[in-house]
């Protein structure tokens, strides 16, 4: 199930009107060494970034402990991030179409992730869009992402984290060496973790551009370093997929 959206606002039809690629839409595609993610660089072009910073500029976010969960964020408590929520099916809409041809296209019980063991297919984005900035200390420790079942049968699976800010020193997305690897998914623990990743237990690191779209599978360990210097702000979503029908 959702979690009550943080701060919630509509993105208005303006901005939304201006979310829509034209000829100059030109993404590169390379794969992130030593884990199963993938950067689409200039998956939002220049203007659309543009676009997402004048709509925010205008919106509240409310702080969120390190544990990510605004729920559990008193006021005096560290604080991890900052988080405002929208739902917009027809950004969703238009991710999809633009990610499609990216996304793996099928995942089963040999992916990273909890499949149950039926073989799943790309569906849709999930609308539900949360928009988070770093600031300076801000960071989360190691995690995995957790998956949301939706009344019609899909789930999500794939983690999407489209970068519209970075003017910032540290704050990468770091993928964490991941002991449980070779566990049964049902005997593995997904508590995030009680403290930073270590440099030894780092397998890459992601210096993102604003435009970049990353995508990684939901139980892939990462964090977002602590960040030194500067803000960093992201639109992170979900990719939903559905069962495939068996024979």
């Amino acid at each position: 199930m959702f979690e009550m959206p943080v701060n919630p606002f509509k993105i208005s039809e303006e901005a939304l009107s201006r979310i829509s690629a034209d000829d100059s839409w030109a993404p590169i595609k390379s794969e992130i060494p030593n884990v199963d993610a993938r950067v689409i660089r200039h998956f939002l072009t220049s203007a659309e970034v543009e676009v997402f910073a004048a709509e925010l500029a205008a919106q509240r976010f409310a702080p969120v402990g390190r544990d990510g969960i605004a729920a559990n964020y008193a006021e005096g408590d560290p604080v991890a991030h900052l988080r405002a929520t929208a739902d917009s099916k027809a950004l969703a809409a238009e991710f999809y179409r633009r990610l499609r041809t990216f996304l793996p296209c099928e995942a089963g019980s040999d992916d990273p992730t909890d499949t149950d063991g039926r073989p799943w297919k790309p569906a849709a984005v999930n609308p539900r869009m949360r928009f988070i900035t770093y600031e300076h200390d801000g960071f989360l420790v190691p995690h995995y992402d957790s998956p949301y079942f939706a009344p019609d049968g899909t789930r999500t699976l794939l983690t999407v984290v489209v970068y519209l800010s970075y003017e910032a020193v540290g704050g990468e997305t770091r993928f964490i060496a991941d002991k449980q690897n070779d566990l049964p998914f049902a005997q593995r623990d997904f508590s995030d973790w009680p403290r930073l990743a270590k440099p030894e237990e780092i397998l890459s690191a992601h210096h993102p551009e604003p435009g970049d779209a990353l995508l990684f599978w939901h139980r892939t360990l990462h964090d977002s370093a602590p960040l030194l210097e500067g803000s960093k702000t992201i639109l992170r979503t979900d990719v939903l997929y559905e069962p495939i029908d068996g024979p």
